[in-house]
């Protein structure tokens, strides 16, 4: 039944993946693939979907709605990939040196800033650092991996430290292997699992957090296209055309499944080889 199981998941698995990769792909081609997203027409405003030469409509400012939702996945992507990996890359770092440090000290001031920024509700402080370093893709970037960052310290502090209690680490320490070794041999290999899970699963949590800030105008900014902007638009015209709210709404619904999904199995896929 496990087999059975893991089978199933690992189907999920590549058919997430492969929408990432196929959106990721249209995303990256949509200069060549779809109109300018920016290119208004006042004579074609609000247009249904599959109107001749607009696949899921127009905008409405004439704009073509297929258009700015591939070129709004760059934002999507960027912002998910970019804050989960950044985050990932300080968490895992700060986690296992505070790990490894013997003395207590910074030990114990890691764990008590770390426990202030995760004190905060996560949008609430993603709001206010958006503020603090203004609107923007890339502030909203660093943003969520600020945010972020907490929870992969503790994950990797927590792993580091299961493996310090480990007989192999003990010993490498007792044949005089470096600190700086013992954490690239030793610990970084067996923290990392759990790190790529949580960092996936933050990545589907950054979809919709950089939805929320650009709705609120703390994201990318316009006339820039991103689905919370999109999102932001279509609430004038829930009655009249809801299809510009599901399009946004629906893709990244479906981003953050992927991410979830991968997510998932990867947690599965580890715990089976433990």
């Amino acid at each position: 039944m496990s087999d059975l199981r893991r089978r199933e998941g690992g189907g999920g698995a590549i058919l997430a993946l492969t929408v990432l990769v196929a959106l990721g792909g249209a995303a990256l081609l949509a200069d060549r693939i779809v109109p300018d997203p920016l290119t208004q027409n006042l004579g074609a405003m609000l247009l249904a979907p599959f109107t001749q030469g607009h696949l899921l409509g127009t905008d409405h400012l004439g704009r073509d709605v297929l258009s700015r939702l591939l070129h709004g996945a760059r934002s999507s992507l960027i912002v998910s990939i970019g804050s989960a990996g950044l985050a990932a890359l300080i968490g895992t770092t700060l986690g296992m040196v505070s790990a490894v440090d013997r003395r207590g000290v910074l030990d114990r001031a890691l764990q008590i800033g770390n426990d202030a920024i995760l004190a905060f509700p996560t949008i609430l402080l993603a709001i206010t650092v958006a503020m603090v370093l203004r609107p923007g893709r890339y502030q909203v970037t660093m943003t969520l991996a600020i945010v972020f960052s907490p929870v992969l310290y503790r994950v990797s502090r927590v792993e580091a430290r299961r493996v310090i209690q480990k007989e192999f680490y003990q010993v490498s320490r007792m044949l005089g292997t470096g600190r700086f070794m013992r954490i690239v041999l030793h610990l970084l290999p067996n923290v990392l699992p759990q790190v790529l899970v949580q960092t996936a699963s933050l990545a589907a949590i950054a979809i919709g957090t950089e939805a929320a800030l650009s709705f609120l105008g703390l994201g990318t900014q316009p006339p820039h296209p991103s689905w919370g902007l999109m999102l932001s638009d279509a609430r004038r015209y829930l009655v009249q055309a809801p299809m510009l709210s599901i399009f946004p709404g629906l893709a990244a619904a479906i981003l953050a499944f992927c991410f979830q999904f991968l997510s998932d199995y990867l947690a599965e896929r580890f715990h089976a080889v433990e």
